[in-house]
């Protein structure tokens, strides 16, 4: 999904071509959750943009079983209803590869993220992607920048060289990290010319979104009432995610000034930051978490005690070690609610609502 800019005016105009090559953008890999009642619906619907699809045992993510399309799209689900829930939440998983969506018109890739909708659709992977064919900056020369501190938006970033028989085969920039130690964006900035052996001379950006960050940013993408709007939203999705700034010192983010090749970037695609709220955890989900995920671990600790006397001793000598290490926050949740919370024929309740 390509955005082109007007040479004489150097103003977006109002037309969104693929495959043109200019600054394009788009969606490159989408993975969504969606309930399980949900399944045979979501494959009919898979089936109406990517063809027939077949089952088999090879399920993604500790699923037992999938539906597979030719072109790499699966949906993955538990073979049944109990497993579902115990293990999946009730959930199924569908997975769109980056040349899938690539290779979609962009109309049809609107209409597919916007069909998604109705199945309760929840991104927990979206990557996008934005081609710089004017290459206004090479990864390696990223790295002094790198080195500098001089980006925001990530608290990391590094560079990845790689050298063959004296030449370069692979020049990456990346900021931020995967997988549960990351915040739930992650970005590549790399040479494309060197990945596809000069097929196509462009930096890409491609931002990895995933938790709340990819999920916000589907909810977004979904509502796009055209293929302009959802590419114009893509290009400021992966501009928002970082800037590149000069420090000096200043701790006002706004005031240091901006390097010229990000500016005339952000002048073409925009911005668009996704604000993540930090989350407190409650008295009720503490004991949602106590009830589902951790019960069984306790029930087995406690088969292990020559009796409940012990088991209950060691409890407490674990509690009493854990209250020194409480958080302000955690410490504040205790003194707020002290002494309020009653147990009667298996219910948890605040005493002061009794």
């Amino acid at each position: 999904m390509a955005a082109c800019k007007d040479a004489k005016t150097g103003e977006n105009p109002r037309t969104v071509l693929r495959g043109y090559d200019s600054q394009e953008v788009g969606p490159h890999w989408l993975r969504i959750s969606s309930p399980r009642q949900y399944l045979k619906q979501l494959r009919a619907y898979c089936d109406i943009y990517f063809g027939e699809s077949v089952e088999n045992d090879r399920g993604y993510n500790s699923f037992d079983v999938r539906y597979y399309w030719p072109n790499g799209v699966s949906l993955s689900y538990d073979s049944n209803w109990e497993k579902s829930e115990s293990k999946h939440h009730g959930l199924v998983s569908l997975d769109v590869p980056g040349a899938v969506l690539d290779d979609m018109e962009p109309e049809s890739c609107r209409m597919f993220f916007l069909g998604l909708r109705k199945y309760d659709a929840k991104a927990t992977r979206l990557d996008i992607y934005f081609d710089d064919s004017q290459r206004l900056i090479t990864p390696s020369k990223l790295q002094k920048l790198i080195k500098k501190n001089d980006f925001t938006g990530f608290r990391k970033g590094g560079n990845i060289q790689i050298n063959k028989s004296g030449r370069m085969i692979h020049d990456e920039a990346d900021f931020g990290a995967r997988g549960k130690s990351g915040s739930g964006k992650y970005l590549r900035i790399y040479d494309k010319a060197l990945e596809s052996d000069g097929s196509k001379d462009v930096i890409r950006y491609e931002i990895e979104l995933t938790k709340e960050h990819a999920n916000k940013a589907f909810d977004l993408l979904s509502q796009m009432g055209s293929v302009e709007s959802l590419a114009q939203v893509c290009g400021e999705l992966v501009v928002g995610a970082i800037s590149f700034v000069k420090r000096t010192g200043e701790k006002n983010i706004g005031r240091l000034k901006v390097y010229k090749f990000w500016k005339q970037i952000k002048k073409r695609l925009g911005s668009v930051v996704i604000r993540i709220p930090i989350k407190h955890t409650t008295i009720e989900a503490m004991f949602k978490f106590i009830e589902k995920q951790a019960i069984r671990t306790i029930a087995v600790l406690r088969g292990t005690f020559i009796s409940d006397v012990d088991f209950l001793n060691w409890q407490f000598a674990r509690l009493t070690d854990a209250e020194f290490c409480l958080s302000p926050y955690q410490r504040n949740l205790i003194k707020a609610n002290r002494r309020s919370t009653r147990y009667d024929d298996g219910l948890i309740f605040d005493d002061e609502r009794c």
